[in-house]
């Protein structure tokens, strides 16, 4: 049997959020990942950086993410309190 890659079409609605929630949140919407700031991650780009998204902490914000048919949580991980030097 062939093992399957990646989430199902279900799992992946399930994950993100469709316009009108989005929109709801009343939290910044981007269309594209190059709209996005720097400092805001997803979920998996914050692991990588050692600084992963609590279970209960709210997203800053949502990118439109077509592979997962809906906007997807960014979480803020810019340096709080400005540049030290």
């Amino acid at each position: 049997m062939k093992k399957r890659r990646g989430r199902t079409v279900a799992e992946r609605m399930a994950a993100s959020l469709r316009r009108e929630e989005a929109e709801a949140t009343g939290k910044p919407l981007y269309v594209s990942y190059a709209d996005v700031p720097p400092g805001l991650y997803s979920k998996t780009a914050c692991m990588k950086l050692k600084c992963p998204a609590a279970e209960d902490e709210a997203p800053a914000a949502y990118v439109l993410n077509r592979n997962w048919l809906g906007y997807m949580p960014l979480y803020d991980r810019r340096e709080k309190g400005g540049q030290q030097g």
